[in-house]
């Protein structure tokens, strides 16, 4: 399964969004969601938090073997990294690490940003709802 995420950030609402669409071999929606943070994150928290929510998104599905799919190339270095990094941020992409061990195997893939433009929309979308939305087989048609 490819799992896209991607993170955006809503300053003047003081809140930040994460959009997670999940896909079949084929390319088929299998699952989407928006989530609404209760801040407004940097810009790199912002993607590292929506990675977390697309594992976490894809283990609730019960799916084992996923390709983690972003458009921040930071974060998909940090990811394959095996280096330690004590930072703030630093321990957020360790936590997505942690996470990832909950399956059979986790790839993770950088897309550049027109590659990612359903979760992104997700993601803005995120606004808009009161907390998290999911959508089966599906997205919203916007």
């Amino acid at each position: 399964m490819k799992v896209n995420f991607d993170g955006a950030v809503f300053g003047e609402s003081n809140k930040s969004g994460v959009g997670v669409v999940i896909r079949d071999n084929n390319g088929a929606v299998l699952a989407s969601c928006s989530e609404k943070l209760s801040q407004a994150y940097k810009a790199e928290e912002t993607e590292t938090l929506a990675a977390r929510k697309a594992l976490m998104f894809a283990h609730e599905l019960g799916f084992q073997r996923i390709i983690l799919e972003g458009d921040a190339l930071g974060l998909i270095q940090a990811l394959k990294s095996q280096e330690q990094n004590l930072s703030p941020l630093g321990l957020l992409v360790g936590d997505v690490k942690l996470y990832s061990n909950h399956f059979q195997k986790v790839l993770y893939s950088h897309v550049k940003r027109n590659g990612n433009s359903v979760a992104h929309n997700l993601a803005k979308h995120a606004i808009c709802i009161p907390d998290f939305q999911v959508w089966m087989e599906d997205v919203p048609p916007h």
